[in-house]
């Protein structure tokens, strides 16, 4: 007499194979949501670049030159807070003006863009 056993999987086999999908999503979450984090911060980092940008081409494009000296503003872009900082030096030459522009958000002190420019008087 022969004992007909139903083919299947061990409850042992059944929980492996759980735990290692249970590991694999864990990761794949993780991969997930570190992707999003460094997604959002190159949109800021690029939303910082286009208010140096435009800072930097406010100044070229203005009538009167530039003074030396700092100068700190706050505006509201891209539903943000941002600080821009900028700096006017002499270059060396009488007819030309260095603008370094850094701008950062409201609520965090580290600069997400730095750009340097120089202003020509014609």
């Amino acid at each position: 007499m022969t004992i007909n056993r139903l083919a299947g999987f061990t409850l042992l086999e059944v929980m492996i194979a759980l735990a290692v999908f249970a590991i694999s999503a864990i990761a794949l979450l993780s991969q997930s949501n570190q992707g999003i984090s460094q997604t959002l911060y190159l949109q800021e980092k690029s939303y910082a670049l286009w208010i140096a940008e435009n800072k930097l081409t406010e100044l070229r494009l203005a009538k009167n030159w530039p003074a030396l000296g700092n100068n700190t503003d706050r505006i509201n872009q891209f539903n943000r807070e941002w600080v821009i900082t900028t700096s006017i030096t002499g270059s060396g030459e009488k007819s030309l003006r260095r603008v370094d522009v850094e701008v950062s958000r409201a609520d965090d002190e580290a600069h997400l863009s730095s750009l340097r420019g120089y202003i020509g008087q014609y």
